[in-house]
């Protein structure tokens, strides 16, 4: 029968172990509640900046709510930033963010980050690489996968032919990975790792490391 010590020493390590993923997180728990998502919007007008924080998903309103936003402070500033903090969502709400954040960057000075120890996954890194300026925390984490087919109502993953899914992959970093100036060579490298459904993940120190034209400087 184990000794009280013992089991008092389990404890501590327990509770330990339970500090240490409590402080890796908390900077991503929020995602957990946002629901869908929210947008935040700060104007500094000695910066001529306004600034759009997105935490969520990137699923519907992102576009809509990025495009009231724009609408009512074109006029107060020559720059947006847009800062994220997302687990990625769907392609078709992705490339419709896109759309407007190129006729943002158009007109404006648009810039792109992502703070210490965030999150961009998936089709956050494409809305990502749409700001003429991208800059990350160190410690940022970035993440890439294989396109993921899933069913409209329920979310839920669907099996396609692993044809199906490397073309569409490769279509998508076609579209927005090298349009935007990421080496051929790396994207080569991290599909490779990527093949079979595994999640890559890079901070932004080691992207910038790499040399793989996503960040292109890190505080």
């Amino acid at each position: 029968m184990p000794s009280r010590t013992l089991n008092r020493v389990i404890w501590i390590a327990m509770l330990v172990l339970l500090a240490v993923l409590g402080f890796k997180t908390r900077d991503n728990i929020e995602l957990l509640f946002a629901g869908v998502g929210k947008l935040d919007v700060r104007v500094v007008p000695d910066q001529d900046t306004v600034v759009l924080e997105w935490r969520g998903q990137i699923e519907a309103p992102m576009a809509s709510r990025l495009a009231e936003a724009y609408e009512q402070h074109r006029r107060d500033a020559g720059k947006f930033v847009l800062s994220l903090s997302s687990p990625g969502g769907s392609l078709d709400q992705g490339a419709e963010v896109i759309r407007l954040l190129r006729r943002i960057a158009a007109t404006h000075t648009l810039e792109t980050i992502v703070e210490g120890r965030r999150l961009c996954a998936s089709m956050c890194v494409p809305v990502y690489l749409q700001g003429q300026k991208r800059t990350a925390s160190e410690t940022s984490q970035f993440m890439f996968h294989e396109v993921r087919f899933r069913e409209f109502h329920s979310d839920e993953t669907i099996d396609v032919p692993d044809s199906a899914t490397g073309k569409a992959t490769d279509r998508l970093f076609r579209k927005y990975f090298l349009t935007a100036g990421v080496p051929a060579a790396w994207i080569r490298s991290v599909r490779a790792e990527m093949t079979g459904g595994v999640d890559v993940w890079k901070t932004g120190r080691e992207l910038v490391d790499e040399k793989a034209g996503i960040v292109q400087d890190v505080f």
